[in-house]
């Protein structure tokens, strides 16, 4: 009885720590680019078509929102993450839905889960 206690608290730490470890949103700077200071995200720009100004590529910035996120709340975490990379403008390169996993009904059957993910690249002009 004591050990089994022990097991179900371990199986439940266990899952708040893997629950904790998602991140709906983020960023990752590309290797060998130069590191600017943060920008305010209200100025970023959200562009569906890389500008002929010259610009260099800070890195990607990511999000998979949940099918109830409105347009504003997604486009804002673009802007804050790629904000605090310095950018100027954002890049939307991807912008797709993906089977996740697929889910097992006993009255229902298979069925499929699909995820969409955005994905942008920052940059930053030259001046």
């Amino acid at each position: 009885m004591k050990t089994r206690r022990i097991f179900l608290i371990g199986l439940a730490a266990l899952v708040l720590i893997s629950a904790s470890c998602y991140r709906r949103y983020g960023y990752h700077l590309y290797p060998d680019t130069p590191r600017f200071s943060p920008t305010d995200p209200q100025r970023v720009a959200l562009l569906r078509n890389e500008p002929r100004r010259e610009h260099v590529r800070l890195g990607e910035v990511w999000i998979r929102p949940e099918p109830w996120d409105d347009r504003f709340y997604v486009e804002g975490a673009l802007r804050e993450n790629a904000a605090a990379m310095g950018a100027d403008a954002l890049v939307i390169v991807a912008d797709r839905h993906f089977r996740e996993r697929t889910v097992f009904s006993y009255w229902r059957g298979p069925r499929a889960v699909y995820e969409r993910q955005i994905v942008g690249v920052a940059i930053r002009y030259r001046w």
